[in-house]
C-alpha cells in the first residue's frame, strides 16, 4: 500500500491567519490614507511651482509678459484658482498652458493681485503673494510664496506670526 501524506492548513491556522491580516489591515489603513493624501499635496505643490516658473522662464525667454490666472474652464481668467489656471501672454491672452485641478485638490491664492504677471525680465512686482495648499481638512499644509523679484520659495503649514484661521475655500 502507498501512504500518501498531504499537506494543508487546518480551519484553526486559516482563522487565525485571516484574523492577522485583518488586524494589520485596520492597522495600515489610515496610515495608508495619510500617505496617499500627502502624496496629493505634494503632486499639486509640484505642479504649481513647475508653471510658476515656465511662466516666468517664457516671459525671459520670450522677452514678453507672461501671467497665471485662476480659471473654472481653461480658458478664461475668473480667478477660481481651487479649479485650475492657465499660463498665457498678456499681449494677446494666447494661452501656453492649462491646469484643471480635481474636487479634492484644495488651492487659494492671496496676493497684492488676482493674477500673476512676470515681466520680461522675470520680476514680478504685483505678483507677489502666497498660495496656500490645504489637506482634506482645509488646514493649510504648505504655502508657495512668491516674491517681487519672481523668485518662488516653499513653506510647511503656516509661518509664525500668521493667522491661524487661515483655511483654503
Amino acid at each position: 500500500m502507498f501512504r500518501h501524506n498531504h499537506h494543508a492548513f487546518t480551519l484553526v491556522e486559516l482563522l487565525i491567519t485571516l484574523s492577522l491580516i485583518s488586524i494589520l489591515g485596520l492597522i495600515a489603513a489610515p496610515n495608508l490614507t495619510h500617505l496617499f493624501e500627502q502624496n496629493r499635496i505634494y503632486a499639486l505643490r509640484d505642479q504649481l511651482k513647475a508653471h510658476l516658473h515656465l511662466a516666468r522662464v517664457n516671459s525671459v525667454f520670450h522677452n514678453r509678459d507672461i501671467e497665471l490666472c485662476g480659471s473654472s474652464d481653461g480658458k478664461l481668467c475668473d480667478d477660481q484658482w481651487q479649479r485650475g489656471w492657465i499660463v498665457r501672454f498678456v499681449s494677446n491672452n494666447q494661452i501656453i498652458h492649462q491646469i484643471q485641478l480635481s474636487s479634492q485638490d484644495r488651492i487659494a491664492w492671496a496676493g497684492a493681485s488676482h493674477k500673476i504677471r512676470f515681466h520680461s525680465n522675470g520680476t514680478s512686482p504685483l505678483g507677489n503673494g502666497r498660495f496656500y495648499i490645504c489637506d482634506k481638512n482645509q488646514a493649510v499644509a504648505l504655502q508657495i510664496v512668491i516674491n517681487r523679484q519672481g523668485r518662488v520659495r516653499q513653506t510647511s503649514g503656516l509661518e509664525a506670526g500668521q493667522d491661524q484661521s487661515i483655511k483654503c475655500k
